[in-house]
């Protein structure tokens, strides 16, 4: 407990302690993110599966276990906030992507690697990039459908625009792009100066510390989201529960009896890693789609708070 969790989450109050008191100036989260997507991250994630063995980054089982949890996840929502809350679609994809999409750019990558080293970091580079495939798809999808349909023009050129937004939110960002570059690095065996590898190796290891910090920096600076009086308590309750207690159960049940993976590291991350809060980027399709703009920042606050328990639950668990 005390060698894995404490002094990953003792950073965590390092962040808040340096905004709680002004150490730091309230925009420097921002600078700090900025860094680490644009920058650390991508350098970390490339490195990882640029070294990798093809098996591991075509191991069917880790794959589908990660499609299955998806699926399941995206679903079970959908239906419980349109029977049971009323909600209606296109609105009912972004519950959808509240409980299945985690933080796994600025806290489980680093999360992971500090806990378990730098083999942590592959399979939880592949489970960021089907994240982003299914999940954010699932998203614009649902949306993009809905707009046509109340559109008077329904001709094919409303599905260019459509695919355009897709592949440029999947594709045309530095984490995607890094692991797309880092996969096909290994899959075409393509040569890379070593020099490159070096920028890599010593550039990858500051994105852990740094998103970290950052993300306790933020939990400062947003502490009046807090205040924010039009949240459903019962959605609230509902769409927690989901994310950080039903979700990492689920990947335990699929990844242990449905598609059975022999490497503990590689089953111990997909538990965790299903374990995470919910991601910040739901907020930006929050924005996007003028849907739960003011519901997604106090979700996202709440359950990074929650997670840093339930996460420690976890892993206590797995680790036994």
């Amino acid at each position: 407990m005390f060698q894995v969790v404490i002094p990953i989450f003792a950073i965590i109050v390092c962040g808040f302690l340096a905004g709680r008191f002004s150490l730091l100036p309230s925009n420097g989260t921002t600078t700090l993110n900025f860094f680490v997507y644009y920058f650390a991250l991508p350098a970390l994630l490339f490195y990882s599966l640029s070294t990798a063995s093809t098996e591991q980054l075509t191991n069917t089982n880790f794959i589908l276990a990660n499609l299955l949890i998806i699926l399941c996840c995206f679903i079970v929502t959908i239906l419980i906030f349109t029977i049971v809350f009323k909600k209606k679609f296109p609105d009912v994809s972004l519950y959808g992507m509240i409980t299945s999409y985690g933080n796994t750019g600025f806290l489980g990558i680093p999360l992971l690697t500090a806990a378990f080293g730098q083999e942590a970091a592959i399979p939880a580079a592949i489970t960021t990039f089907i994240y982003d495939v299914v999940v954010i798809s699932f998203v614009i999808i649902s949306f993009e459908i809905s707009k046509a349909t109340k559109s008077k023009q329904t001709d094919q050129r409303q599905l260019v625009p459509m695919l355009g937004s897709i592949g440029k939110a999947i594709l045309l960002n530095p984490i995607n792009l890094s692991l797309i570059i880092g996969i096909t690095v290994v899959l075409l065996e393509i040569s890379i100066p070593q020099s490159v590898y070096v920028f890599a190796e010593v550039l990858g290891p500051a994105a852990g510390p740094t998103a970290l910090f950052s993300l306790g920096l933020g939990l400062a600076s947003e502490r009046s989201v807090w205040k924010n009086k039009e949240i459903e308590l019962k959605e609230s309750i509902t769409l927690i529960v989901l994310k950080l207690i039903m979700l990492p159960i689920l990947a335990f049940v699929i990844i242990h009896y449905i598609f059975p993976i022999e490497d503990d590291l590689w089953t111990t991350s997909l538990v965790i890693l299903s374990a995470l809060p919910t991601g910040a980027l739901v907020y930006v399709f929050a924005e996007k789609y003028q849907t739960l703009q003011k519901q997604v920042p106090l979700l996202v606050l709440t359950t990074t708070v929650i997670s840093i328990f339930t996460i420690s639950i976890f892993l206590v668990f797995l680790s036994s």
